[in-house]
């Protein structure tokens, strides 16, 4: 399953991230948008399969028994196009931590998921940002990402892991 959703992923919804009009005003903000990015993958998942659940078992959305937990980290590094808040990024990953070790201990799945789209994400900052992830990394047996752009030409990159 991770490998077919990852697909659509690539295929799809990447596609609506890069043009969707309103995301940009979120990303300008450094605010989250992870209720936008559950209705969107859910809709991109049909490609997949019509078993479909939201918020099943306080998990964001499980496909065929198969759980992902979403989340929209922002990051504190300055970028064109993004205004300057400065917003601790440690509490973005502890979170995503957290949601990993609840899942971790959800014993109704036998296969575990995360995604996660980081904004904004300027080139110049990957090898701070790599510090960072790597925390999250540690805690997945597989991870793929991709490189995007949002409408305004903000850089983002999504994540999808398979949790140990």
């Amino acid at each position: 399953m991770f490998d077919k959703i990852w697909n659509v992923v690539l295929e799809d919804f990447i596609k609506k991230i890069e043009t969707h009009k309103g995301l940009k005003y979120f990303v300008v903000n450094k605010s989250k948008f992870e209720g936008w990015m559950k209705v969107e993958l859910c809709e991109s998942l049909t490609k997949i399969s019509d078993n479909i659940t939201p918020e099943k078992d306080r998990i964001d959305i499980v496909i065929d028994d198969f759980p992902i937990e979403l989340k929209t980290p922002n990051t504190n590094y300055k970028t064109e196009n993004v205004l300057g808040k400065t917003k601790p990024i440690t509490n973005n990953i502890d979170s995503i931590l957290k949601d990993i070790e609840v899942l971790k201990k959800n014993e109704n799945y036998k296969e575990k998921s995360v995604m996660y789209i980081v904004f904004p994400l300027p080139i110049e900052s990957e090898n701070d940002w790599k510090l960072h992830s790597n925390k999250i990394e540690n805690e997945l047996n597989k991870v793929v990402s991709k490189d995007f752009n949002f409408l305004n030409g903000v850089r983002g990159k999504i994540y999808f892991g398979l949790i140990k």
